[in-house]
């Protein structure tokens, strides 16, 4: 978890204002093993261009994150309104 609040902060520091993660549970559950981050991201105006939308952001997270020998992570943004999903 660490690790990935590290990689957000520094080398996204052009989108990401902070992160809240936590182990010991996930959206599957609880354990000692789990563990969950949520990013907050600066206001559109200070992030344009599509290199810095929610979902490139997510994609070279995700990227970084498939180098993790002892951990599975995966980067993913959650629909804005949870009834409609993430179509585009």
């Amino acid at each position: 978890v660490d690790s990935m609040r590290e990689y957000l902060l520094e080398k996204e520091s052009s989108s990401v204002t902070s992160v809240f993660a936590e182990t010991g549970f996930n959206f599957a559950g609880r354990g000692q093993s789990s563990g969950m981050a949520f990013i907050m991201l600066k206001p559109w105006e200070e992030r344009p261009g599509g290199e810095n939308s929610v979902f490139e952001l997510a994609k070279r997270a995700q990227m970084h994150f498939f180098s993790f020998k002892d951990a599975m992570v995966f980067a993913f943004a959650p629909p804005s309104v949870l009834e409609l999903g993430n179509a585009k």
